[in-house]
């Protein structure tokens, strides 16, 4: 089989069309998406996902020729891929939603993001029906839970049907391809644009130690892109086989049925998963660290990287007791979305990932991190003055992030977001994500914010109370003021936590799960 990992394959490929086309031509029947419809496994080839595709693309060139703004929401299954490269291979703008999103914000989102078609998931039709009546006839709306209608398409719209010509379209690389709103952080959200050539620079770069024989399981909302840049254009790209998790409920199912070799996580998730691992060793004490693992993740894992939330160390080196290589990265939707990748070796242990020379530049300018390159985005959609406000003079992305870059050059370390910077009446600076960095591996918290009150810091704390009880904590508050005192020392007084909150419930979180630091109320 031929490597799709050489410069001479990048360099012929600049949008998803090519991508789809180049990728079918090289690994033709290769089973690239394989998912579970009841206890039966389903697999889609390479020329499979080309030829579905193109098929929805005739499909919606066939119900209105002219561009089109086209909103996707739902869990991620074969028909969202499809319907996801038919937009994009047909001229149109994608734009995921979150499935949870609400009736009022989706409208509002799809009013200020011109939508004018929507594919979703059955779950989401009764709020579909809604979206539809508040902001007027949509050209299009597709239920992508009736896989009879897709099926029909893919045959009805087929390379050997009489729209066969509507698929064959020049593609601008430079062109809007796609509009990611933001998660909010910061309040309004804002639609990120991205082009082909943003989507497509960002995948061009070799992926740790990957051989063709790996196997992906993608669990990750399909609506963000970390994962369907990274578990869908990554792959097909690469030649690899993407197994579909669907409901994160269903991942135990999942990895024992599909055995992949590697997934993309959040550290969230890890941590649930390494406490099963935990759990099952401790049950059958004579099965080695491997075997246990093994018990949870199938025989065949070998490394998992991580995105979204910094990834403490202590978690890094109980993986790798179990045989696992687990590896952070850097990005975000601005860059389409990796300024790092996970990359093995010591330094990447405590670093935010290794920076992808081939795609970006990177420079630290008065401490903040700025980007350069193909995949930094064209701007915020109908936001000419929010767009202007986070580039620089000379063309960089103004991340928002604090961090350094390494002596060599090679590792970016991320400390804080600069928006989240506490000022003391000192003019002592202190970034809240650092002192929170100290309790990543502390299980009994299961969310910390740093703020400071009356010109000293204080750590708001969400305790995971059943996990406190499985280890005999009674007292937590107790166990936690210990806790902050080791943190403290060797601290300088002014970074030092003087007070602790406990919460009796989670903090409020936006779509992608990211903690609303504005709302917490003191």
């Amino acid at each position: 089989m031929k490597e799709a990992n050489n410069r001479n394959f990048y360099e012929r490929i600049h949008t998803v069309r090519d991508l789809i086309d180049n990728s079918a031509e090289l690994y033709g029947d290769k089973p690239f998406i394989k998912y579970l419809k009841g206890e039966e496994i389903v697999e889609k080839s390479f020329k499979d996902l080309r030829e579905n595709s193109l098929a929805i693309c005739r499909y919606i060139r066939s119900i209105n020729p002219e561009r089109m703004h086209i909103a996707i929401i739902g869990k991620t299954t074969y028909e969202y891929i499809t319907a996801l490269t038919g937009i994009l291979v047909s001229g149109n703008v994608f734009a995921p939603f979150a499935p949870n999103i609400s009736v009022e914000e989706a409208v509002e989102l799809f009013k200020s993001g011109d939508i004018d078609a929507i594919f979703y998931d059955s779950d989401f039709e009764e709020k579909a029906v809604l979206i539809e009546k508040e902001t007027g006839n949509l050209k299009a709306s597709v239920n992508m839970g009736n896989s009879e209608w897709f099926e029909d398409k893919y045959e009805k719209y087929s390379g050997s049907s009489e729209f066969a010509q509507l698929s064959e379209i020049e593609l601008d690389p430079r062109e809007c391809a796609a509009i990611i709103f933001t998660s909010g952080t910061t309040g309004n959200r804002k639609g990120v644009m991205l082009s082909s050539e943003n989507l497509i620079a960002n995948i061009t770069y070799p992926e740790l130690e990957l051989s063709a024989d790996d196997v992906y399981l993608s669990v990750l909302p399909m609506h963000h892109i970390f994962c369907f840049s990274c578990d869908y254009f990554k792959p097909l790209l690469d030649g690899l086989t993407v197994c579909l998790n669907g409901n994160m409920a269903d991942i135990g199912k999942n990895l024992s049925v599909f055995q992949p070799t590697t997934m993309r996580l959040v550290p969230m998730i890890c941590e649930s998963l390494i406490r099963k691992v935990n759990i099952v060793h401790k049950k059958y004490p004579e099965l080695s660290p491997r075997e246990a693992a093994e018990k949870v993740f199938g025989r065949n894992i070998r490394w998992i990287a991580v995105g979204g939330a910094y990834l403490g160390p202590k978690l890094i080196d109980e993986y790798e007791k179990y045989g696992i290589m687990l590896r952070q990265g850097y990005g975000m939707t601005e860059t389409s979305p990796k300024i790092t990748t996970a990359d093995y070796g010591e330094k990447c242990k405590d670093s935010s990932g290794k920076i992808l020379k081939s795609i970006c530049d990177v420079r630290i300018v008065n401490g903040e991190i700025q980007v350069k390159g193909k995949s930094v985005m064209m701007g915020y959609y109908k936001m000419p003055e929010e767009t202007a406000a986070v580039f620089t003079d000379d063309g960089y992305l103004k991340t928002g992030d604090l961090g350094r870059i390494s002596d060599d050059g090679e590792h970016l370390y991320v400390t804080g977001r600069i928006k989240n910077l506490i000022i003391l009446s000192n003019g002592e600076n202190v970034s809240p994500e650092e002192i929170e960095k100290k309790f990543a591996d502390e299980k009994v918290i299961k969310e910390i914010v740093v703020s400071a009150e009356n010109d000293k810091i204080v750590a708001e704390i969400f305790p995971d109370r059943e996990f406190a009880a499985m280890m005999g904590i009674d007292d937590i508050e107790a166990y936690l003021k210990e806790r902050i005192k080791e943190a403290n020392a060797g601290e300088k007084p002014e970074k030092e936590i003087a007070m602790l909150r406990l919460r009796e419930t989670p903090f409020p979180k936006t779509s992608t799960n990211k903690i609303k630091r504005e709302h917490v109320k003191y």
